[in-house]
Order: structure tokens, then C-alpha cells, then sequence
């Protein structure tokens, strides 16, 4: 039995079709393509279904926290953290060969 979470991550999002056999079986495996960079650069990663049907979500960056009944309930990150954070991912996701500029993601997702 699992429970819905809210994830709060700074990096990069993606959203595909969570219908689509081939993409989730390669997330499956851990063999996407943006996996592989992300392990590689010491990234973190996280993937999932939206609440939207057949909507899937990719994050590769640094999981700040996974927030929910069987997550994390509370945490700080006080500027200097952040700002840190910001610059090192930044520089590893560009190390990864992601060009696309990094944010601050909040992702819901449900229990199915």
C-alpha cells in the first residue's frame, strides 16, 4: 500500500505518456537516456504518474524532499543552502549535457 507525496526538487522536469509500454519500461530498467546522465553526474532522479490520466513525470536534479504520510513530514533550507545547491546542480546537470535552464519543481503524485 502505498501513499499520494508531493516532491520539491531543483533540476529539471519532463513529462511523458504514461501509456506508452516502451518509455516505462525503459524507466523501469533505469536504462532512459536522462537516467544514465543524471547517475552519472551524481544526480538525483524520480519518476511517476501525475493526476492527470496517462501522464508521466521525470525529475532529475537534487531531491530536496519527498513530502507525504510516508515521506518527510517537515524540512528547512535556509538561502546559502539553497543558493549552493542551485549553483552545483546547475553545474552538473550542464556536466550531463542538459541545456535547459534548471527551477525549483513542486510535483504531486498520487497513489494509484
Amino acid at each position: 500500500m502505498g501513499a499520494d507525496a508531493f516532491h520539491v526538487c531543483y533540476g529539471l522536469r519532463w513529462e511523458f505518456d504514461a501509456t506508452d509500454k516502451a518509455v516505462v519500461d525503459l524507466l523501469e530498467r533505469r536504462s532512459d537516456p536522462r537516467q544514465l546522465a543524471a547517475r552519472l553526474h551524481r544526480l538525483d532522479l524520480w519518476w511517476g504518474t501525475t493526476s492527470e490520466d496517462g501522464i508521466g513525470f521525470l525529475l532529475v536534479g537534487k531531491l530536496v524532499g519527498r513530502f507525504g504520510w510516508e515521506g518527510e513530514r517537515s524540512a528547512q533550507l535556509d538561502d546559502p543552502k539553497a543558493a549552493r545547491l542551485a549553483d552545483e546542480v546547475r553545474l552538473r546537470l550542464r556536466a550531463a549535457g542538459f541545456t535547459d535552464e534548471p527551477a525549483w519543481l513542486f510535483q504531486f503524485e498520487p497513489d494509484p
